[in-house]
């Protein structure tokens, strides 16, 4: 039976919500697949390889409804929406972050429209293009650097135990998750305020 590379990353991706990154092999998905894994191995030669296509399959979705800023719409604004929606399609997946990062975008392609848009609108904006494929490529790491944390670390409760311990070593981040956790602060939180320390150096690095 002749397998794809497109029905191999989604069988991946299925293995990943099931088991994380950790267990996940190419064997593994041969096994699934109901083949050998030298069958896998004709089209990818390495499990990098099938990260980078299972990031393809994972993004896809999201970068087929890249657009364009609406008119009048601000840069800014526009960018918010589409790392959002960059971060979001990383979260679906369990690990789907780690995924992500490092991938080739030439056969990460979802990935590579991501960062192609964002510096085209940059340049738009008027920005340099050099400055603006810097921009991007600094855009698009955090996201998936952040999703990586977001996937990694212990959920806030958890976190704000640690923190309350005795033996916590950091009495100052300690008040200040207390603070965060009273204040009902979510992830979602979190990253909308790190995005926008982000885009305001920006923005004032284009009006400078």
């Amino acid at each position: 039976m002749a397998i794809t590379k497109s029905e191999a990353a989604r069988t991946a991706l299925r293995l990943l919500d099931a088991h994380g990154l950790d267990k996940l092999t190419v064997r593994r998905v041969a096994s699934e697949l109901g083949v050998q894994a030298p069958a896998l191995y004709w089209h990818f030669d390495g499990k990098r390889a099938l990260l980078d296509h299972m990031t393809d399959a994972l993004l896809a979705p999201a970068a087929a409804a890249l657009d364009r800023p609406a008119a009048a719409q601000p840069w800014w604004e526009w960018l918010e929406q589409v790392l959002d929606r960059l971060r979001g399609a990383l979260l679906a997946h369990r690990d789907g972050a780690r995924v992500a990062s490092g991938a080739d975008l030439r056969q990460a392609v979802a990935l590579g429209a991501f960062v192609e848009r964002i510096t085209q609108v940059l340049h738009e904006a008027g920005f340099g293009l050099g400055d603006a494929s810097r921009a991007a490529g600094a855009l698009v790491h955090f996201v998936i650097g952040r999703a990586v944390e977001e996937q990694s670390r212990p959920d806030p409760a958890a976190e704000l135990d640690t923190a309350s311990a005795p033996d916590f070593p950091f009495p100052v981040l300690a008040g200040a998750l207390r603070e965060r956790h009273a204040a009902g602060s979510t992830p979602d939180d979190d990253f909308r305020y790190s995005l926008t320390i982000m885009l305001t150096g920006l923005r004032a690095m284009h009006d400078h």
